[in-house]
């Protein structure tokens, strides 16, 4: 099953919010809903507008909800953790920085 209710949902959006959102007919949304197949040109398009990836719109198992592809996701992704996460993700992002090789 795909993902597109759950990225609708989580953020609290109608059917035609979500596929204004996205550029992406509303029937279609209504049909992905519904478990339709989902063209890759749309699950491209969800996937940027939700800042996922394509795996992840298409519900493959094992796809990340958040790919980190950059400063900016990393910094979005660690938004969305607790205090607590955060700290812990400083923690080990500083081990790893440690045991790296000098060149």
């Amino acid at each position: 099953m795909n993902n597109v209710r759950f990225l609708k949902d989580q953020r609290g959006m109608t059917q035609d919010e979500f596929a204004e959102y996205c550029d992406v007919p509303r029937v279609s949304i209504a049909r992905y809903e519904t478990g339709a197949e989902i063209s890759r040109k749309n699950a491209k398009k969800i996937a940027a507008a939700c800042n996922v990836s394509v795996d992840f719109v298409l519900g493959i198992p094992g796809a990340e909800q958040y790919p980190i592809q950059s400063r900016e996701d990393v910094a979005s992704f660690m938004a969305d953790l607790t205090p607590a996460e955060q700290a812990q993700v400083r923690q080990y992002a500083v081990f790893l920085k440690s045991t790296r090789k000098s060149d």
